[in-house]
């Protein structure tokens, strides 16, 4: 964890030396996309499960070629799994604060620019429920009241409320009018065994895929 926080400092101090100008050249925007989470470690045999996220951004350009960005969304994350015939859904929602450093490629076509970046990612855990379908019914229950629910047999799905991660992936900007277009392709990584049941020792991880597309607005300067 220390690598992935000792990352952006650094190419921050790098980018403001090198040009201290850019850094009043800002832009915000809002973002909207889908997902396809799945979750890592000790579990096997799990299916991607799809959710939505929505957010915004704002950007300070600190170089030509180098933006910081500061980001925001409400995103769904978990897995699915058929158990017994029905289909099972473990939902975990969470809202999710994360500070990529963008690297932006020079193309020679002012219109569109291709860029890459990596950070880091804190999610705060909203909700956690356990859903299952079978033959047109369905049913929903929260994840601390399984245990009570199935009589003892199964117990709750106690996970921790934060959860760290490392967000990387690439994608476009499309100039339009007094902004751009943007479309994103993330990976976001969790590094935090999110596994908060007592007495067991299996690692819990979220993994997550998320297209995005979004707006972003340019100003001051």
């Amino acid at each position: 964890m220390k690598r992935v926080y000792s990352v952006l400092p650094i190419a921050l101090l790098v980018a403001l030396a090198a040009s201290p100008v850019q850094a009043q050249n800002l832009s915000a925007g809002p973002k909207l996309g889908i997902g396809f989470a799945n979750q890592g470690g000790d579990v096997e045999d799990t299916d991607s499960k799809m959710g939505f996220s929505i957010g915004g951004s704002f950007g300070i350009q600190l170089h030509e070629y180098f933006r910081l960005q500061f980001e925001g969304q409400y995103v769904q994350k978990g897995l699915s799994e058929d158990v017994g015939g029905a289909d099972a859904d473990f939902n975990l929602d969470y809202i999710e604060f994360m500070v990529p450093a963008i690297l932006t490629i020079p193309t020679g076509n002012g219109s569109i620019t291709p860029r890459l970046y990596v950070g880091p990612a804190l999610a705060l855990e909203v909700s956690c429920d356990f859903s299952a379908e079978e033959d047109g019914v369905s049913a929903s229950i929260d994840c601390d009241e399984l245990s009570e629910a199935t009589d003892g047999f199964l117990p709750d799905l106690e996970t921790k409320s934060i959860d760290f991660g490392v967000l990387f992936g690439g994608g476009l900007d499309i100039a339009v009018g007094s902004g751009a277009i943007t479309f994103d392709v993330l990976y976001n990584l969790g590094l935090t065994d999110i596994n908060d049941i007592p007495g067991t020792t299996e690692e819990i991880k979220n993994r997550n895929i998320q297209i995005v597309a979004g707006y972003r607005f340019f100003f001051g300067g």
